[in-house]
């Protein structure tokens, strides 16, 4: 098989399609690029809250979940005779690719063990970032879940695809809490029993290799999810003038820390400033009564964009996109999303890198005070968020749809060619 030979691909997820976050958002456009690069792409995903794509076949895949119970509880069903149906029906896949570490993760490699090809797995989360915003449900999923996923999966995979490991290299980082070693060490049980892995943070894939010993090394690929074309296409609409506006886009849970946005803005005390606060979530009430105590300035809650091109032109006509979370997520899409329209950032996690660069963004310090400082120099130097605004621009044609895609065909290439190997 060559690079020029059309593949065929199946894609695995647990999460509702598409409208369940920025892992849908990235299979989404996942496959309408290999579609249009006239690969033979099929996604199975759940029934619930199913919208099928135009852009490829797709199959409605049998599931469990606990009605009303969010989507990160929606799991594919993994039995033997749906795995052995799916295979029969689709014979001629080449490389069947996981998006999720619930049931999806288990059926594909069934299928892959009954087709006899290799298995891709991404690591959209990270799981080391979840004790610090819920350490009680997060120690126990260390010790439970995340702890046999691994084992199990091991138990089900092709045996050529699994990977004896060394001892774990991990170096705890500033920050890490004492469950890090453990949990990389999970992750890496996982990643051993595929024949390759990827991440759109290079972080966890680095994590991930040195908890295996350096055993896994060439077979994890940071591949960054790519931006949808509606953000490099937007254009600023809103005059410049005397008020400076901030946007935060996000799911509105503790996680994200819009709590300490809303303080920074609050220290921050201009009547020259605005924040707009794009995204919804269990917090939002929360939040909007703390919103209500700021004196100075003005604080908007915009709500859940479904239109990619309407959130694209809330970040074009910013004048800061900024991003108050921490050590949780792992690329943050929408900071790529807001590079893309030429928006200068301001945030707080030196491990996103993804969509910023010391031109067109400002590194702080995770606390109130440090977002608040930054807020405060960007505000008082138009001329850099002028020369910011250029870099972030810049930056557009590396966050392509069209750069995933390529580095997606490398691994299904590699992976394709150490099976056959």
């Amino acid at each position: 098989m060559t690079p020029e030979t059309p593949l065929r691909v199946g894609i695995f997820t647990d999460d509702f399609y598409p409208e369940s976050g920025g892992v849908s958002r990235s299979i989404e456009l996942q496959l309408q690029a290999l579609t249009a690069a006239g690969h033979q792409v099929t996604l199975f995903a759940p029934g619930t809250h199913f919208t099928p794509p135009d852009a490829c076949a797709w199959e409605r895949t049998p599931y469990w979940r606990l009605p009303g119970s969010p989507s990160w509880l929606c799991s594919l069903q993994v039995l033997p005779q749906l795995a052995a149906r799916i295979a029969a029906d689709h014979a001629g896949l080449d490389v069947v690719h996981s998006q999720n570490e619930r049931g999806a993760m288990y059926l594909t490699a069934l299928v892959a063990r009954r087709l006899g090809v290799p298995q891709v797995h991404t690591f959209h989360s990270n799981y080391v970032g979840t004790h610090h915003t819920y350490p009680a449900s997060s120690a126990l999923n260390s010790f439970t879940y995340l702890d046999w996923s691994g084992r199990w999966l091991r138990a089900v995979a092709p045996p050529r695809a699994r990977t004896h490991l060394a001892g774990s290299t991990v170096r705890p980082e500033e920050g890490d809490v004492r469950l890090a070693a453990r949990d990389w060490r999970s992750l890496a049980r996982v990643a051993s029993a595929v024949e390759a892995f990827t991440s759109p943070a290079a972080f966890v894939v680095d994590s991930i290799v040195a908890a295996s010993g350096d055993t896994l090394a060439g077979r994890g690929h940071a591949v960054p999810s790519g931006v949808a074309e509606a953000f490099a296409n937007a254009r600023r609409q809103r005059p410049r003038g005397p008020v400076t506006r901030f946007v935060s886009a996000g799911r509105l849970g503790p996680e994200k820390r819009v709590d300490v946005l809303l303080d920074a803005f609050d220290e921050l005390a201009r009547d020259d400033a605005e924040l707009f606060i794009i995204g919804s979530g269990g917090a939002e009430r929360a939040l909007r009564q703390r919103a209500e105590r700021i004196r100075h300035g003005s604080v908007r809650f915009l709500g859940h964009f479904t239109e990619a091109a309407a959130l694209a032109q809330e970040l074009a006509d910013a004048d800061v996109f900024v991003l108050a979370s921490h050590r949780f997520d792992t690329q943050g899409m929408v900071l790529a999303e807001a590079a893309a329209t030429g928006t200068p950032i301001l945030y707080c996690d030196e491990r996103l890198r993804v969509g910023t660069s010391p031109d067109n963004a400002l590194l702080t310090g995770p606390g109130a005070a440090e977002l608040a400082a930054g807020m405060r120099t960007l505000m008082d130097d138009p001329a850099r968020l002028e020369r910011m605004s250029a870099a972030s621009a810049a930056l557009a044609p590396s966050l392509s749809v069209a750069a995933m895609r390529d580095r997606y065909l490398d691994v299904y290439q590699a992976a394709i060619g150490a099976r056959t190997a």
